[in-house]
């Protein structure tokens, strides 16, 4: 099955008035039913084609999520006469496939998992297309429709590697061209200022627009598979290196400008501008090396006209009321389970701080995850005398959907101005049970902190995002949901991170807290 069609025509399309018509005949039937599955399928599903509209007005880096839908449609259009030659007719398979992905779409919402319901979503209205129109025609789509996987915002939890590598790689090139630098995580010290490889400059915005370019050439422009891979390597590969690149020229006009040139807001035109030139070689250097059209093959025959009768009424209409009750079998079950509230438990029962450390003044907690919405949350500063241990508890609101606790947008450093130096796991003893925490090294001006955090749900006590997320599903399955609480303690060191890795593991041993060990 070729993912990719070449512009070749396989056939002839209709000519005649009667052809014409006759096609139409054969069309119009199942592009009706097709188009009312379809709508069906967006009301019953509708949060989550809005949940995706929400991120790509919200994110910079999504942003090009409104183009892609009009440009699968009109991928679609300019096979408009190729589909001509086919016969629409129902799939089975297509069908299985609808089942599968509608499945998939309520796990994911059982979950609370944005990102499976999205693809499940995408996938669904795609099954769609196969069970109405059957495998030819969707071969043919098989391009707009793959493409329109591109309406996903997916990607996120590729930032901080890609921070890591621009930050190797800048300190690097720096030091080479005999300019002192010392890194720190995300942070590089020069004689002339400190400079921080944050989010926005991971690069993760011009990679995802980079690579939705580089497919759309790949399938419009090329048919050599060898020049289609290559094209789409290439669109992943250069925006990785010129982000570097972009990171490396900054520093270095700031170094020998004394910061006249490349500090402050510049460094962020300076940067529009260099991966705006880049976009504009790579798209030149694709154009020039696109393939030309190909001859029609010489002495290719016209096909039989296609036939007059129109498509089986019946067997569409049981198509499309099988296709409509997997949808909203898919949704009402889990608006069922997702009907059934769990126990609300006060965050005071479900820990209790270490004998002998007392609360003391409450020190300011910007340095804790960030939540768009808690149920509720709490935070204290404790003292056995020496030692100095922050605490922050957030509960989750789990009768509400789309709002998930545990997501790469919930980082600890986002609600200050504190800069990451590293993250990592570690296994430490809570409350006389071996558990993996995550940890992170935080900086701001002179100070530096330490923080742990790990989740309570269903008793249970976890770092693992992905554990956390099969808790919450297994309990309401089981018609039992479960609160998931996130604990999050903090404490401060000079120069060595092994005095703040004493005090938190101290103030942890002794916890008191309503969970056990999991993976």
């Amino acid at each position: 099955m070729s993912i990719f069609p070449s512009s070749a025509p396989v056939c002839a399309a209709p000519s005649t008035a009667v052809e014409q018509g006759q096609a139409a005949i054969l069309w119009i039937r199942p592009l009706i039913a097709l188009g009312l599955a379809t709508l069906v399928a967006l009301i019953l599903l509708r949060a989550t084609p809005a949940s995706m509209v929400k991120i790509w007005y919200g994110s910079s880096t999504y942003s090009y999520g409104f183009v892609v839908v009009p440009i699968s449609v009109f991928l679609v259009w300019r096979r408009k006469d190729r589909l001509k030659c086919l016969q629409p007719t129902t799939s089975f398979a297509g069908l299985a496939l609808v089942f599968i992905f509608a499945v998939t779409w309520a796990a994911g919402n059982i979950a609370d998992v944005q990102v499976i319901q999205q693809f499940a979503f995408i996938g669904l209205l795609e099954a769609l297309v196969w069970a109405f129109l059957g495998r030819a025609a969707t071969r043919v789509l098989a391009f707009p429709l793959l493409f329109l996987f591109f309406a996903v915002p997916a990607g996120q939890s590729l930032v901080a590697p890609l921070q890591r590598l621009t930050a190797v790689f800048t300190v690097n090139a720096v030091r080479i061209s005999g300019i002192p630098a010392v890194q720190d995580g995300f942070l590089i010290s020069t004689p002339t200022g400190d400079w921080r490889i944050a989010e926005a400059c991971s690069g993760i915005r011009y990679l995802t627009s980079s690579v939705v370019i580089g497919v759309l050439f790949a399938g419009v422009a090329f048919r050599s598979w060898k020049r289609r891979i290559a094209i789409i390597l290439i669109s992943a590969v250069i925006p990785i290196l010129a982000n570097a690149l972009r990171a490396y020229f900054i520093i270095l006009l700031a170094y020998f400008s004394n910061n006249h040139i490349a500090a402050g807001v510049d460094h962020v035109l300076y940067g529009w501008l260099f991966f705006s030139l880049v976009t504009a070689m790579m798209i030149g250097a694709a154009l020039a090396w696109r393939e030309t059209e190909m001859l029609a093959a010489e002495g290719a025959s016209r096909p039989d006209p296609l036939p007059a009768a129109p498509a089986d009424s019946r067997r569409l209409l049981w198509w499309m009321a099988t296709a409509i009750l997997i949808v909203l079998a898919a949704s009402s079950t889990t608006d069922f389970l997702w009907s059934r509230t769990p126990p609300n438990r006060p965050i005071e029962q479900l820990w209790s701080p270490p004998a002998g450390w007392l609360a003391t003044a409450d020190l300011d907690h910007d340095w804790a995850p960030h939540f768009e919405t808690v149920e509720s949350d709490f935070s204290q500063t404790f003292t056995d005398g020496s030692r100095e241990v922050s605490v922050y508890i957030a509960s989750y609101p789990t009768k509400r959907r789309g709002i998930e606790l545990v997501q790469s947008y919930n980082v600890v450093e986002a609600s200050g101005d504190w800069d990451m130096l590293n993250s990592e796991y570690r296994k430490v003893m809570i409350a006389g049970h071996a558990v993996s925490v995550a940890e992170y090294l935080i900086a701001r001006g002179g100070q530096h902190r330490m923080v742990w955090t790990w989740y309570l749900a269903g008793g249970q006590l976890t770092a693992n995002p992905y554990w956390i997320k099969l808790i919450q599903a297994q309990s309401r399955l089981s018609g039992h949901p479960q609160n998931v609480s996130l604990f999050a303690i903090s404490a401060g060191f000079g120069s060595d991170p092994v005095e703040a890795t004493n005090n938190l593991t101290t103030f942890v041993r002794d916890l008191s807290s309503q969970g056990k060990h999991t993976p």
